[in-house]
């Protein structure tokens, strides 16, 4: 998302580089001047692009809970943030500011999959995203549920599929609403 462009003079020659990676020599300040704003400007092109594109998707949803912010590229749902020039989501709740991992992934996840248009599941999932971070325990997001990630957990790891309503326990897998796998999780990690 963020490059990193600078204009180097070294040996009689000036060079353009990206994050590292030479693009330009030459030996022509003027032109190697241009070839700078070139890549620069083809990197902002590039990310606004990319904020369009997400900012499209939110839009066919038909949220009458999503706030975009076109002005400072962020989009607000319930008691998340996501922040696009930081690529990152934070809890919003109770005038606290909690980052939450998974960035645009967990964002989308949220609205496409737990929320399905009810803002109440979406509270309730990114409060124990929240509590989950509090606790100093990792979990990831996939296609279709939520990893929690402990080493307090038979194998590591307990899954809650949203498609399924199914909880993975590592030893056992059996049916249950998030509300039960949410107990499961916060007794074990608490």
């Amino acid at each position: 998302m963020n490059s990193k462009v600078e204009l180097i003079y070294e040996n009689n020659e000036y060079r353009v580089e990206v994050n590292g990676s030479v693009v330009n020599k030459d030996n022509d300040l003027e032109k190697a001047f241009d070839q700078f704003k070139n890549v620069i400007s083809n990197n902002k092109s590039a990310e606004a692009r990319a904020w369009d594109d997400i900012v499209e998707k939110f839009e066919n949803l038909n949220s009458k809970d999503l706030e975009i912010n076109k002005e400072y590229r962020t989009m607000s749902y319930g008691n998340m943030k996501y922040f696009y020039n930081m690529g990152k989501v934070f809890y919003m709740g109770n005038g606290q500011m909690i980052p939450l991992i998974g960035g645009y992934s967990l964002f989308k996840f949220t609205l496409n999959i737990v929320s399905n248009g009810d803002l109440a599941k979406a509270n309730d999932f990114v409060e124990f995203c929240k509590d989950v971070m509090l606790c100093n325990v990792n979990y990831r997001v996939t296609d279709s549920g939520i990893i929690v990630s402990s080493a307090s957990f038979n194998y590591g790891s307990c899954e809650y599929n949203f498609i399924s309503n199914k909880i993975n326990k590592g030893a056992s897998i059996s049916s249950g609403s998030f509300e039960e796998f949410k107990s499961y999780v916060l007794d074990i990690i608490k």
